[in-house]
């Protein structure tokens, strides 16, 4: 008699979960697809078909062969990665996680209170057969057929992974119907990638000159008949200014001690010149203020 009353309890627990886990398997399925349609979409975007031509021969072979158009051949390559790429994914996801089997006596037990702890005993104690036991079978038993099992079907995520799948394969088609994708691919990338100098790759460090600077001032001028070159001598950095410390003013006024009877140091920098060099020093002062 007991045994017989557990003989309608067990397949019962059984036939809920097999209608649970073909829901469960359902939005799996819809899960990986999800994944797939979104990687096949962004491969065609970034033009990502340009990966596949890395393998030797691949580019001769999509070149010579006649079966297929370029551009579809292209969408192949693509699938075909993106393929490739989602059972990779999965076949590492359950190597690094542990195989979870749908516990279906904790999910009824946490959905149903009034099966809160019944259940589990009543599991428990499957090979003891007596008066406690068939009184606990029983109750377990009548309660399981009043379940609403369909209150534990993941209606709600299906029906959004549904969703997002039906997103990104119309994306796909629009995408492919119309060869629209993004003006960005591998090789593109490749080339923004900006090239070192050589010495700067090398660890070496480049003698970097400063340039002249050319104020564009005749350096000859003719007089008496004859052509004579000058060249106006570098300054001790300071310019033409009348603001000079003390120690720069010695060293001005040695350099310059004796060379010429006429220089005179005041507010106004004058001196004595011929008048062959006005026509320099002037074209020399306008370069200077443009």
């Amino acid at each position: 008699m007991w045994e017989k009353i557990y003989m309608l309890f067990e397949p019962l627990l059984d036939k809920y979960k097999t209608y649970l886990k073909q829901f469960y398997g359902i939005l799996r399925f819809l899960q990986v697809a999800e994944r797939f349609t979104l990687l096949f979409l962004l491969m065609i975007l970034f033009n990502a078909y340009e990966f596949f031509y890395i393998v030797p021969g691949m580019e001769d072979f999509s070149r010579n062969q006649k079966y297929i158009d370029p551009y579809w051949f292209n969408i192949i390559l693509m699938a075909a990665g993106a393929v490739i790429l989602i059972f990779f994914a999965a076949a590492c996801g359950k190597l690094l996680r542990e195989k979870r089997e749908l516990n279906l006596v904790s999910t009824l037990e946490g959905n149903f209170p009034e099966l809160r702890t019944k259940l589990s005993t009543a599991c428990d104690n499957k090979q003891n057969f007596n008066i406690v036991t068939d009184k606990l079978f029983k109750d377990v038993y009548e309660q399981l057929a009043d379940v609403k099992i369909k209150k534990l079907i993941p209606g709600r995520q299906i029906l959004s992974a549904f969703l997002v799948l039906l997103l990104f394969s119309g994306s796909i088609v629009f995408c492919i119907v119309e060869g629209f994708s993004f003006g960005i691919s591998p090789s593109h990338l490749i080339e923004k990638i900006p090239d070192l100098p050589e010495g700067k790759a090398s660890g070496q460090l480049e003698n970097e000159s400063s340039e002249e600077i050319d104020y564009g001032v005749e350096t000859v001028i003719i007089k008496n008949g004859e052509q004579i070159e000058m060249e106006i001598n570098p300054s001790l950095g300071l310019g033409f200014t009348n603001r000079i410390d003390s120690g720069t003013a010695g060293e001005f006024y040695e350099s310059s001690n004796g060379s010429k009877k006429g220089f005179r140091y005041s507010q106004t920098y004058t001196e004595d010149l011929p008048e062959e060099y006005e026509p320099l020093i002037k074209q020399y002062f306008e370069k200077l203020s443009s």
